[in-house]
């Protein structure tokens, strides 16, 4: 079989999917690397991919076709579709926002193209990647349901040492889910699910435990792989046309865009804390009052570029839903502790002003806080599954895959709130939560471990990769 990896900029996931692509090609497969520019032989390099025969990058064709208008082919799609994912990360970080519209409309007709030649002129058989979270993927995923194979996208699950295996951006994973509800479960499933949903209070995801973005410790930027990384885009900037990267922009921009982030986050979250109540005022409160709560997002993220679109500026998120709340019912609004910083001190002002809103501070267990509520209102969070997990009522504002899960009220827009009762406490979630945990594999995808993963690693990997795609 023939396989088609992307590569893009996320860190460390050229080096892991290039292991990953070693260990498709001890089963027999003959691997392909698309690339989103050549900046990723500066920044990361690696031989393997870098000077493979079997490399394209994307912007040595975009460079090549960028004067053309427009090519055969393609699909329909919205604007959003094709480009809200990236452009949620450079409204949101401030950069790369100086190409004009046209720009923008041969980016999308060359990424058409350069999949559809790829898969048609190489006879790809499935696309590798990530999840469906960027406009790369995103481009690779319908070349790919156009010409009739599998994309394959790996991330990882709610649930503790489990991964996923996507094959689309939403509609097939909650379809899988849905066929395994009516399998009985097993014993040892049975056994999982009590221990698991007895131990949630003190659980997180294992993506939670690694992704460090909660740190706004200034002092991270002067390490030796900072530093080694600066000195890369330095280089980046005078090796290769910036132009035709699309994702990325000019490689210098990058340095003071990420200096302003990691220093804008350090100043947020020095004036923001002011606003939070205290950890032992929402123990009280919580006691006293009726509430539901909402967990803010990480942002930029797929879950909500990709997923929820409509639901990226949380001020706007909160207030309509404090807005739309009975008189007397209180909103508890949960920092994401890997968001700590993201907003700006003016937004947490005005969030913690209005006066149906507690701000609870990050490190606050949202569990304990779900367990005492009158259930949890949401855009597409884990905390949704695990309030389902708890037995609580969840309102859901964008897509995900516990959506069709009981007590799970999917609303069309803010004005449905006004109508959303308390649902009930202690519904029985066990056949829908052990038909996800169907869904998921057994390991750890530790993508900022790749250097020190085993080579048995990567093989049971491509083992469960290749199951689906023979499925």
């Amino acid at each position: 079989m023939k396989v088609l990896v992307l590569i893009n900029s996320a860190p460390r996931y050229k080096l892991f999917y290039s292991n990953l692509a070693d260990a498709l090609e001890r089963v027999g497969c003959e691997v392909f690397f698309a690339v989103d520019a050549r900046r990723s032989a500066v920044l990361e390099p690696l031989d393997k991919v870098d000077k493979g025969a079997g490399t394209y990058f994307f912007d040595d064709f975009f460079k090549k076709n960028y004067a053309e208008s427009s090519f055969e082919g393609g699909d329909n799609v919205t604007w959003g579709e094709a480009f809200f994912s990236d452009f949620d990360r450079f409204l949101s970080h401030g950069f790369n926002l100086e190409k004009p519209p046209e720009y923008w409309k041969r980016v999308k007709h060359c990424l058409d193209a350069f999949f559809d030649n790829l898969v048609r002129d190489e006879s790809i058989d499935f696309v590798l990647y990530e999840n469906v979270s960027n406009s790369f993927a995103y481009s690779a995923f319908r070349s790919a349901r156009r010409n009739g194979i599998k994309y394959i996208g790996l991330m990882a699950s709610r649930i503790p040492g489990r991964f996923e295996i996507q094959t689309s951006v939403i509609d097939d994973e909650t379809r899988k889910i849905s066929d395994m509800v009516g399998e009985d479960a097993t014993q040892e499933e049975n056994e999982w699910y009590e221990t698991y949903r007895k131990s949630i209070l003190n659980t997180s995801p294992d993506y939670m435990s690694y992704n460090n973005l909660g740190n706004v410790d200034l002092s991270r930027l002067l390490a030796k792989d900072k530093l080694r990384y600066v000195c890369r885009l330095v280089k980046a900037h005078f090796s290769t046309d910036s132009f035709y990267d699309y994702q990325f922009g000019k490689p210098l921009g990058a340095i003071f865009k990420g200096m302003k982030v990691n220093v804008k986050r350090k100043i947020n979250f020095f004036f923001e804390r002011r606003f939070f109540c205290s950890n032992e005022e929402i123990e009280r409160l919580s006691l006293e009052e009726e509430f539901f709560v909402y967990p803010i997002h990480f942002h930029p993220e797929s879950s909500t570029s990709v997923l929820a679109p409509e639901y990226t500026d949380e001020f706007n998120n909160v207030l309509n839903i404090a807005n739309n709340l009975p008189f007397g019912v209180m909103l508890y609004v949960k920092e994401h502790k890997s968001a700590i910083g993201v907003q700006a001190p003016s937004v947490y002002k005005k969030i913690s002003a209005l006066p149906n809103v507690r701000f609870v501070d990050p490190s606050y267990n949202i569990k304990d806080l779900i367990v005492k509520s009158k259930g949890l209102i949401t855009v597409n969070s884990t905390a949704g599954f695990e309030a389902a997990v708890l037995g609580k009522p969840v309102n859901l504002l964008g897509r995900v895959f516990y959506e069709d899960f009981p007590n799970v009220n999917k609303l069309k827009g803010f004005s449905d709130i006004k109508n959303i009762s308390s649902g009930q406490d202690d519904v029985d979630c066990r056949q829908h939560v052990v038909a996800y945990y169907r869904y998921t594999h057994e390991g750890h995808l530790r993508i900022d471990k790749s250097a020190e993963l085993d080579q048995h690693v990567y093989d049971d990997f491509a083992s469960k990769v290749m199951d689906v795609v023979n499925a």
